[in-house]
């Protein structure tokens, strides 16, 4: 069951390998190296597989920005799906949720907000127009109003932290987003007690989103590695979104 399905993952790779190349300009560049899945970090759990696939990586003066990977296309795979209407979406990287995402029939158009302008440079070198997608640069916590059907923030670099409580804060102060999801929120709530969720008005796409991906590990039998965020991170940022989301 996808996005834990093993083939799911070898085609998605396969994919983007052959779209983006290896590349290095001032200031930004794209890498690839080799790596077996079961080696690779995984979206809250590994792939227990020992062949090999090429990951793709982006870096932003030498700093390591983000990947195409099993971690990557797990985590980014409910929004992708549930992303609905008028999105907007925080960070490009190489493209692939924002690709992803506009390939949603239920997706009418794309607004992007990425800071830099070598990662869109990258970005427009490997991908045609699409009329879907509209790329700002600029930094979005100062961009112009605007009103989202969905809102999804990519720009933590893998790691769960307070920033993502902040920027909840932020960007509903600053737009008027329907549905709003980020980068890793399935593996923050299902790292949540049940005891301290029963307080807390969790938003039903948040559930829903936690639920097939528990659903999705179950079925590809991968619970056995699940992997949950440290106890007390999780419900620290828990803990500093309860008196956001019981004000919903």
């Amino acid at each position: 069951m996808k996005p834990y399905n093993y083939e799911f993952i070898q085609e998605e790779m396969k994919k983007y390998n052959s779209i983006i190349d290896e590349l290095k300009l001032e200031g930004c560049s794209v890498c690839k190296d080799e790596i077996s899945f079961k080696e690779a970090d995984g979206y809250m759990c590994k792939i227990n597989q020992e062949e090999i696939f090429t990951r793709i990586k982006l870096f932003k003066d030498n700093e390591f920005i983000m990947e195409i990977s099993p971690r990557e296309i797990q985590g980014s795979y409910h929004s992708i799906k549930f992303a609905k209407g008028k999105v907007g979406v925080v960070g490009l990287g190489l493209g692939y949720s924002v690709q992803e995402i506009a390939k949603n029939s239920r997706v009418d158009e794309i607004i992007v907000y990425e800071i830099s302008e070598e990662i869109i440079d990258v970005y427009n070198r490997h991908f045609k127009d699409n009329p879907k997608i509209r790329i700002i640069n600029k930094d979005a916590y100062k961009a112009e109003r605007e009103k989202f059907d969905f809102f999804f923030v990519d720009i933590y670099g893998y790691e769960i932290t307070s920033k993502v409580v902040e920027d909840y804060k932020k960007f509903n102060a600053l737009h008027e987003i329907e549905e709003y999801t980020f980068w890793g929120v399935e593996h923050f709530l299902l790292s949540c007690k049940y005891d301290d969720l029963l307080w807390i008005f969790i938003p039903e796409i948040w559930v829903e989103m936690s639920k097939k991906a528990y659903e999705s590990m179950d079925m590809c039998g991968l619970m056995k590695s699940y992997k949950p965020l440290d106890d007390e991170l999780a419900t620290s940022i828990l803990m500093e979104f309860k008196p956001i989301l019981n004000e919903l």
